[in-house]
């Protein structure tokens, strides 16, 4: 039987969509192992932004109202239907255009990889009321009020969350002399796809959901619950928006110890201030988008906080610093931590590995053969390198924004001059040949009048209204007179305005291994933390007579972007360390990685890890043990063996584990004995010490204590 039951507003998809991506984050191993598979089989995924994040999911899945894996596997439905009914209700468009589709397919890709899958070919529904750029577009998180009588805030929150909405009633935003500008103008900045967070004073959160909606305009229904909280029965002005509440607490609400609140970060204020906007704080973005909501609890959120924060210090070192070298023992994850730090950050990241044939035209730039359109002629043409490529996105991603004081700045402005001036004389086209002035003036209260007119005056949140493009029907002829006049004069005067940038982190995996000063060339000067940014200290690269394109933001020269962050990983006994000299050196924070701090790499391995993690230590221990500084000399914790080598025992164990003394076998005879000998390569006693290895290895005295 197939099924009818079709979503009906984007709200419910958005939920579905949720629902889906919590299943893959879920520490219940076959829920997640579903839903990664609904994600892998998808050939039509759903586009929506969940902040600064954007998330797909298969359109089959999240084209039924309130769907969930039982009712899925019962019945998946056809998936031909679900996209004529998204089209059908004007919800979503087809991305047909081929480089809308590349755009977003990178995305998705990333997307992919941070469920642990590769897909390389996928076709997308965008929501019906952006763009592909828009889809991109930085977002904010607005921590706002349910009501201003503490005692009807729970009752207000219950209403938003049965409702799907967030209503502000006007009163909050007019009635105050100060704030009613700024807090009209945060209401009318909340965006489709930015987070908005229902706040319990200080104790914590009622809800956090996604906005579906772009801002809208007065609403005039009586609606009773409000009525009440209002303490009246008349009907009452609000501002609104259409929510999907994704993260509450069926009773009572999310308490601010569930948050995990990191330095520097802080909570919202906690006043009743109507409305507070912001960039999305992180520890918003770590509760949404990786708590899960299904067949998960408490706990798991905060085993899932203990693992994030563990990569806290080195992000705050990154921060700190532009440039972070992590070193450390072999197979310690080096390079997946670099991932993972740069995904803690909500960094895009691009990874590059170094090796000796690497060169300054594979990293900064050079000339590159190419064939000539017109002929088979092959010449050659200056290209970007990957680090330059990067630098030039990481540029582009600086946004300017209209920060919330920008259109109250203009009003301002206006009414400085009419004080100045007295008044201010504008036309008023009548027609096509008639033309009249009317003459602007401040009345005794500061409002904005026409004196011939009867003494008409309008104040200032009618204008910003009308600014904003809330047009209602009280405009007449001179407020949008006096409007227009603002935004056409005084708009490009007003100074608040401010840039946005996305993080960016360049990976270089075993930066050792290439010949630093020959790769990077005159780059050093411009990696300098102390230099980043500086437009003003750009460096002339090799090839810069050869730009000739004035738009080019490195036209003028090469510097690296304030928001473009380094991470390098090396072995620190490798023997080309050396080529790591002193001025390569001061331009890195260092950070050592030890072999017992990435254990979670053995997590597949299950009921064994625990056995593993044991075996590891005792080796390690034997190697070299830093409590009692004994163990075999000439060696250090720089040549202990991490996690990334035992993983290698889930190779050969079978599904029940019960042969896994023989894959302890092939983990010693295939991987580690080799590894450890040519540690103990041309020392005395080599093969003895060898032996002492493996025995502490296969505990054969039966002591791990020793």
């Amino acid at each position: 039987m197939e099924r009818s039951d079709f979503i009906e507003n984007r709200v419910d998809v958005v939920k579905n969509i949720y629902t889906l991506y919590s299943y893959a984050k879920s520490n219940v191993a076959e829920d997640k192992e579903w839903a990664l598979e609904r994600f892998e089989k998808g050939k039509w995924y759903v586009v929506e932004p969940f902040g600064d994040t954007l998330i797909f999911a298969p359109s089959r899945f999240v084209g039924y109202k309130n769907n969930t894996k039982q009712k899925h596997t019962q019945n998946h439905g056809d998936g031909t239907q679900t996209n004529k009914n998204f089209l059908k209700l004007g919800l979503y468009w087809k991305s047909t255009k081929k480089s809308m589709e590349e755009s977003l397919l990178d995305k998705f890709r990333i997307f992919m990889t941070t469920l642990g899958k590769e897909k390389i070919k996928a076709n997308f529904l965008i929501p019906a009321t952006l763009n592909v750029a828009e889809l991109e577009n930085k977002h904010r998180c607005h921590f706002i009020t349910p009501a201003q009588n503490k005692n009807c805030e729970e009752a207000a929150w219950k209403y938003f969350l049965n409702n799907n909405t967030i209503r502000i009633k006007e009163d909050d935003t007019r009635n105050k002399v100060v704030s009613n500008i700024q807090d009209y103008d945060l209401i009318t900045q909340i965006t489709e796809g930015d987070i908005v967070c229902c706040k319990n004073g200080s104790l914590g959160l009622w809800g956090i959901g996604i906005t579906i909606s772009y801002y809208k305009a007065r609403n005039y229904n009586k609606d009773p619950q409000f009525a009440k909280i209002a303490g009246d029965n008349i009907q009452t002005q609000y501002h609104y928006f259409d929510v999907a509440w994704l993260c509450f607490n069926d009773i009572g609400y999310i308490p601010i110890s569930d948050l995990n609140i990191q330095f520097p970060e802080t909570k919202w204020k906690s006043d009743s201030i109507s409305i507070q906007s912001t960039g999305v704080p992180k520890y918003i973005s770590d509760y949404l988008l990786n708590r899960s909501n299904v067949d998960s609890n408490k706990n798991d959120n905060n085993k899932y906080m203990e693992v994030n924060k563990k990569y806290e210090k080195y992000v705050k070192l990154l921060e700190a610093n532009k440039n972070l070298i992590l070193t450390g023992a072999p197979g310690t994850g080096k390079t997946y931590m670099a991932r993972e730090i740069a995904k803690a950050m909500g960094a895009k990241s691009e990874f590059v590995q170094f090796h000796p044939s690497y060169d300054y035209t594979d990293f900064v730039e050079g000339l590159r053969p190419v064939k000539s359109k017109d002929s088979e002629s092959i010449g050659f043409e200056r290209k970007d390198g990957v680090l330059k490529k990067f630098c030039n996105e990481a540029i582009k991603s600086n946004k300017l924004t209209l920060s919330f004081l920008k259109v109250p700045d203009a009003l301002q402005l206006f009414k400085e001059d009419l004080k100045k001036n007295g008044s201010i004389n504008i036309s008023s086209i009548k027609s096509n040949t008639f033309t009249t002035l009317v003459k602007i003036k401040l009345s005794d209260n500061n409002l904005i009048s026409i004196p011939n007119k009867s003494g008409w005056s309008v104040d200032d949140a009618t204008i910003l209204h009308y600014i904003y493009g809330d047009r209602v029907e009280d405009y007449n002829e001179y407020t949008t007179l006096i409007g227009e006049y603002i935004k056409q004069h005084y708009l490009e005067k007003a100074t608040h305005n401010y840039v946005t940038s996305d993080k960016f982190v360049f990976i270089i995996d075993e930066i050792n291994r290439g010949e630093i000063s020959k790769i990077f060339g005159e780059l050093f000067f411009s990696i300098d933390p102390g230099y980043r940014g500086a437009k003003d200290l750009r460096v002339k690269t090799q090839y810069q007579n050869l730009i000739t394109d004035e738009s080019d933001p490195f036209y003028e020269g090469f510097y690296v972007p304030d928001n473009v962050y380094i991470i390098g990983t090396m072995n620190d006994i490798d023997r080309s360390v050396e080529s790591m000299d002193f001025a390569m050196r001061r331009r890195f924070a260092w950070e050592e990685v030890k072999a017992d701090e990435n254990t979670g790499m053995l997590d597949n391995l299950e009921d064994m890890k625990d056995d593993v993690v044991a075996v590891m230590q005792r080796l390690n221990a034997a190697i070299w043990d830093e409590n009692t500084n004994s163990g075999i000399e000439g060696l250090s914790t720089a040549y202990h063996i991490g996690g990334a080598y035992f993983s290698k025992l889930a190779l050969y164990l079978n599904d029940d584990h019960s042969n896994k003394e023989e894959a302890y076998t092939h983990l010693w005879n295939n991987h580690l004995k080799g590894l450890l000998f040519e540690y103990l390569r041309g020392t005395p006693d080599a093969m003895v010490k060898l032996k002492s290895l493996e025995d502490r290895y296969y505990n054969r005295n039966g002591n791990d204590t020793e």
